[in-house]
């Protein structure tokens, strides 16, 4: 039989015939990891979501016990960010194409007789439409699908971080600025870190992206040089320390999905 851990749990390193064959398809959970290309202000590479999916999937696995039926798919490094679509080097897709190839993604998965899909998306622009398209998949296919969103739903940094941190840094600041210090430091420009938390968006009280007043906005509209945050805060030892929290949760959910039912 194989074991997962061979393989480093990456599904396509198998044959056809050895993912035909696997055992106790109907508990096996697929992870599916989403994330972006898109502008992390001055300071951060475009691929940094792309980055994070891949490491806290990576350090769940890992904490999985070896026989543990959770194998993993390629990254889909591509998602909706049109919010960051002024800023150079950002790649977007739009919510059809994503919506799209997810739906397409389960319908495979089901036909090789999967029945757990579980999709682990790093980017806030995917959210609404990782939500709503995995019932559509569930109705189309019959797959349990799952929306896992680190960092944005489980393993939200409310330690080592201060309240304007917590409140308007979503984006390239210190959360993410330390986890890119603790996974691809050689990635990450130090001296053009910036603290960014625009007077503009404070005065207003109502954040865009929480409570009870949410309002469609572009990046540009709410911080002009792409970063919301103070990523000058940011360490390796912090982003360690976020990522270990977050991996931590992903592992027992992908264990309580595997033995979910309705």
């Amino acid at each position: 039989m194989i074991a997962p851990s061979e393989y480093d749990r990456f599904l396509p390193a198998l044959t056809s015939p050895e993912i035909r064959d696997l055992p106790d398809k109907s508990q096996t959970v697929i992870a599916l990891p989403v994330a972006s290309i898109e502008q992390h202000g001055p300071h951060l590479p475009v691929y940094t979501d792309s980055l994070i999916a891949e490491a806290v999937l990576e350090a769940a696995l890992a904490r999985l016990p070896e026989d543990a039926p959770v194998w993993r798919l390629p990254l889909i490094s591509y998602g909706k960010s049109t919010e960051h679509a002024a800023f150079a080097g950002t790649v977007s897709l739009t919510a059809d194409t994503l919506i799209n190839t997810l739906r397409e993604i389960g319908r495979s998965l089901a036909q090789a007789g999967f029945e757990r899909l579980a999709i682990v998306n790093a980017h806030g622009g995917n959210t609404e439409i990782v939500d709503f398209v995995i019932r559509d998949i569930r109705e189309e296919t019959g797959l349990m699908v799952f929306a896992l969103h680190p960092f944005l739903r489980f393993g939200q940094v409310t330690q080592g971080i201060t309240q304007d941190e917590m409140v308007y840094g979503i984006h390239a600041g210190d959360v993410e600025t330390s986890i890119l210090l603790a996974i691809r430091p050689e990635w990450v420009r130090r001296d053009l870190a910036p603290r960014s938390f625009p007077a503009g968006l404070q005065a207003m009280k109502h954040p865009p992206f929480m409570g009870a007043l949410t309002f469609a906005w572009l990046t540009q509209d709410i911080a002009p040089d792409g970063v919301l945050g103070d990523a000058t805060a940011a360490s390796a030892e912090k982003g360690e320390r976020f990522l270990a929290q977050a991996a931590e949760e992903l592992a027992g959910l992908l264990l309580d999905i595997q033995d979910f039912t309705f």
